[in-house]
Order: C-alpha cells, then sequence, then structure tokens
C-alpha cells in the first residue's frame, strides 16, 4: 500500500490534527482526529496519528496499540513499519523496533524516505553496525547527501575505525572545501588517535573561519596539549539534547549506572521524615527525582538541555526546573535555600570546581549537605584531568581540599566504580560535603 491511495481531504484533516499535537493542544487535536476516524475507520494513517497523540499525552500503551493496529491495516506499507518501529524504539523495545526497521528494507530498500527512517531507528537502538550499512546503502542512492556522510564519518568513529572515518572526512573536504562539521570531526577523531598535530591544524582552520566559536577553541586547547577549564555550554547541551530519547536505557542498563539509586538511599535515611528542599544540579532525565520520590519540600531541577527537561518532568517529582548552566544557577541562587544539593556525573562536563564549590556552601542551609560525584585523577596526574572520553577526572585530594577551604567542615570521599564503558569499570568517587549546623 502506498500514502498516494488514501484520499487528499483525509490527509489534510490529518495534518491539522498532527499540528494541534505539536502545538500542545490534545484535547483538541483528540476531537479532531475522532471525527476524522468515524469517517474513515480503515485509514491506517488515522491510527498513526492516534499513536503521536497517545505518547504526547504520556500513554506509550495506547500509542502502541494504535501502531499495531495502522500495521494491520497495511502491513505492506514501509511507513506504518517505520512508523511502528521509531515508535518501539523510543520505548527501549529496540529488539522488535530493529525487527520492523529490517522489514521495511526488505519492503522498499531503495527508498531514501524508508532508508532515512531505518537509519534513524538504528540510531534509537543503539545499533551502529545497522545504521553504518543502511547508511552505506543510502550513500549509493543519494550520494550528494553532506548530511549522512557526515553522520557515517562520525560512526565509524564511534565504531573504532577511525582510519575510515578519517578517509571519509577527507572524502568530504575535497568536496567541499574547509565545511565546518568536516574539520571538526577529522579534528575529534584524529586527537582520539593521538595525533594531535594533524587535529591542530583543522582546530587552527576552524578558528580563522570563526575565532569566536567557543567549541572550536576548546578543540583547539586540547589539539595543543592545553586542558580547557570547562566544556562549552553549547556543546553539553547538543550531546544531552541528542541522547536524551535514550539516556535511561542506554545509561542505567548498558552503563550499569546506579549512583542517583544509591545517593537517594542515602538521602532518604539522612532525612527519614522526608523534610527537606533539593536543588538536582544537572538533573538530567531525572533520575535522581525518580528514586527518591516525591519529598515534603521542594525538588528543584537544574538542567541545560531542554530535552532531557521534557523526559524528566514525566517523573511528576520535580516542583521546576531552570534550563541554565549550574554554575550561573548556582552563583543566582539566594543564600541557606537548600538542605542538599545534588551534582551527580555532572562535574565531568564542568571540569574546574573553583567556583561551584564555594557557591554550594552560601546556598546551603546550616547542616545542609553537598552531594556530588567525580572520576578520579590517578597519583601522578595534574589535579584536573582531560580524558581521551572528553570528560573530566579530578584529583579527590584537591577535590577535598576545595571543600574545606570552602568551609566544609565534615568531608567524607567514598571511592566507587561510577559506571561501565566497554564492559570497563570508570572509577571515581562520591563526596558529601556538611555544612556546619
Amino acid at each position: 500500500m502506498n500514502s498516494t491511495t488514501l484520499s487528499d481531504p483525509i490527509a489534510k484533516r490529518l495534518q491539522t490534527v498532527q499540528h494541534l499535537i505539536t502545538s500542545g493542544k490534545l484535547s483538541e487535536a483528540a476531537e479532531r482526529l475522532n471525527a476524522v476516524a468515524k469517517s474513515a475507520p480503515a485509514d491506517p494513517r488515522v491510527y498513526l496519528v492516534g499513536m503521536h497523540l497517545a505518547e504526547a499525552a504520556g500513554n506509550p500503551v495506547r500509542a502502541e496499540q494504535a501502531g499495531r493496529r495502522a500495521l494491520q491495516l497495511t502491513p505492506e506499507w514501509p511507513v506504518a513499519v517505520t512508523e511502528l518501529a521509531s515508535m518501539l524504539a523510543r520505548q527501549g523495545q529496540a529488539t522488535e523496533a530493529i525487527a520492523l526497521a529490517q522489514q521495511a528494507v526488505r519492503l522498499d530498500g531503495d527508498n531514501a524516505e524508508v532508508l532515512s527512517r531505518v537509519i534513524d531507528i538504528a540510531h534509537s537502538a543503539q545499533r551502529l553496525d545497522l545504521a553504518l550499512q543502511w547508511m552505506a546503502h543510502a550513500m549509493a542512492v543519494t550520494p550528494h547527501t553532506l548530511e549522512l556522510r557526515l553522520q557515517f564519518a562520525h560512526d565509524l568513529r564511534l565504531t573504532g575505525k577511525p582510519e575510515e572515518a578519517v578517509a571519509a572526512y577527507d572524502a568530504m573536504l575535497q568536496a567541499v572545501a574547509n565545511e565546518p562539521r568536516a574539520l571538526l570531526g577529522r579534528a575529534q577523531t584524529l586527537l582520539a588517535m593521538g595525533e594531535h598535530e594533524r587535529a591542530g591544524k583543522d582546530t587552527a582552520a576552524l578558528i580563522a573561519l570563526q575565532a569566536s566559536n567557543e567549541e572550536y577553541r576548546f578543540w583547539h586547547d586540547v589539539a595543543q596539549g592545553r586542558t580547557p577549564a570547562r566544556q562549552p555550554i553549547g556543546m553539553v547541551r547538543n550531546l544531552y539534547d541528542g541522547m536524551a530519547h535514550i539516556y535511561d536505557q542506554h545509561i542505567v542498563e548498558g552503563l550499569k549506572y546506579k549512583l542517583p539509586r544509591e545517593v537517594a538511599r542515602q538521602i532518604n535515611a539522612l532525612y527519614p521524615d522526608n523534610r527537606l528542599n533539593v536543588l538536582d544540579l544537572g538533573s538530567g532525565t531525572g533520575l535522581l527525582g525518580a528514586c527518591l520520590g516525591r519529598i515534603n519540600g521542594g525538588l528543584i531541577g537544574v538542567e541545560i538541555s531542554p530535552k532531557m527537561i521534557e523526559k524528566a518532568a514525566k517523573h511528576g517529582v520535580y516542583d521546576r526546573f531552570h534550563n541554565v548552566d549550574l554554575l550561573d544557577a548556582l552563583r543566582e541562587t539566594p543564600d541557606s535555600l537548600y538542605d542538599v544539593i545534588a551534582a551527580l556525573d555532572v562535574f565531568i562536563y564542568v571540569g574546574e570546581l573553583g567556583t561551584a564549590i564555594p557557591d554550594a556552601y552560601r546556598v546551603l542551609r546550616n547542616g545542609g549537605r553537598f552531594i556530588f560525584s567525580c572520576e578520579t585523577a590517578q597519583a601522578g596526574e595534574e589535579s584536573l584531568v582531560l580524558r581521551s572520553t572528553q570528560r573530566y577526572a579530578h584529583r579527590a585530594g584537591d577535590v577535598e581540599a576545595l571543600c574545606r577551604s570552602s568551609g566544609f567542615e565534615e568531608v567524607s570521599l567514598e571511592p566507587m566504580t561510577l559506571r561501565y564503558e566497554n564492559n570497563e569499570p570508570v572509577q571515581g568517587f562520591l563526596v558529601i560535603a556538611t555544612k556546619p549546623a
């Protein structure tokens, strides 16, 4: 089946419904969709739009039912197949999502739109092997698509094929000289290979194109062997916006990340009556809030990524969010407002803590606690180290000294495995710094 066999008036009405969903007018969208459904009960597009509506309303069960009904009506229509697959991938049902994507490729694997959809599904399901396979075919179908070629090179780097990635960037730059994204991608790949001198040529070319760009200057410092004080805010925002839809599955299941649960347990033990105000710095998708549950006080999230905030809000436990840089949030927060400030797996991107820790001390009430984690810089390393993962590691003794010089008298550091990457433990430490009562 193909969409051209379906009546245009229905398509126009469904476009209106979809616009209402996108605008957040879900009640009106539901009313209009019900009216369309009465006049076209066997049109699969009605159910696909219904799937989008249910998902927007936070009802994944209803969304899945609608998507399956659309596929049942038109099992040979690639759009129905890929729409359901995309929804399942967003809901963490990766195995079936991939099976459906493979079905769509069998149905119409030379269709550029179908290939684009299945590539997105492969990324959502974290199947970069399939994403690369389908991108290679898509580039044969549409060879001049720069965005596709950039993603292909990026995925080659992520899957441990840096030489192939560099070759892909080289080809792009031969076709489009000084293409900034290709220069940046090649520089990042060369840095991962330890070829700092070659990377420095690319970062210098980027700065020549736009001297004020903070991200270009960050990477140029790295190429020159310097440790930037922190990552640019825009760089962190883009990273987390891009992975918000798979973050929980990736970090909790894939990386065995248990820190929010452990910290929530400790907070509950320290405040058994649940009477406290909590500031969650770098709140992400709200994992700490989900583990804490509702508290008898305020739970405020600070997060630079709007898409992560959208995910966190669905837990229904945060009172509000501030979509700002956490250092700015701390600086602008009044004195003595919170009982607990948490910063879990966030200082790996902030780097220098010279303002964060003193500001946290000021913002805490007497007897309040600053609970945060850091990756460990080993003995013999600098106080602040930027790893090849582009995350910062801190020397535990220096962090403790900064806490004490900021006014904290009781400072405990607990070594722990923060998460796993490539099946290897990432070592770090959890700090609980207590403000004197």
